[in-house]
């Protein structure tokens, strides 16, 4: 790996919750959208809850980052200031990239209805003869009710 990412989709890109896009993001290590998988994604590629956790405290990070950019673009005033550097507040991070989680959790089971719906209705306009979009829908809804019931039973 490059250790990098790389954004993909713009077609379904749009303002949407940062939670919801990394709720997708999670959910796309299972796969199941290639035309060899035909609508079978793997769940046991889904990340644990410890790279999950450290995916949203390096997402916290880099948008304190790209806060701290822009303020400089948008205020070239405040490069002139002397800045006060602060030591890295890690504790402060990880509760605000802990509480990130907690939203993303959330939104785990919504990705799933969502493209579950998006797979019925693929399926309805293009049919299943080259991707088996019912598969894929009813796939997305069983990891749903599964997702559902460890959230339950936290």
């Amino acid at each position: 790996t490059t250790g990098h990412i790389q954004l993909i989709d713009f077609e379904y890109g749009g303002s949407n919750y940062a939670a919801f896009d990394l709720a997708n993001h999670f959910n796309e290590y299972a796969g199941g959208t290639s035309t060899e998988e035909n609508g079978v994604p793997d769940y046991t590629r889904f990340p644990d809850s410890e790279r999950q956790t450290k995916f949203c405290v390096e997402y916290v990070k880099m948008t304190k980052r790209l806060e701290s950019m822009k303020s400089d673009i948008t205020d070239p005033a405040s490069s002139q200031k002397e800045m006060v550097i602060e030591e890295d507040d890690d504790e402060g991070i990880m509760n605000e990239a802990i509480q990130l989680l907690s939203h993303v959790q959330k939104f785990i089971l919504v990705n799933h209805l969502y493209w579950g719906l998006w797979g019925v209705n693929q399926a309805a306009e293009e049919g299943c003869e080259e991707f088996d979009y019912l598969t894929y829908a009813s796939n997305r809804f069983n990891e749903y009710f599964v997702k559902k019931s460890e959230f339950e039973g936290k």
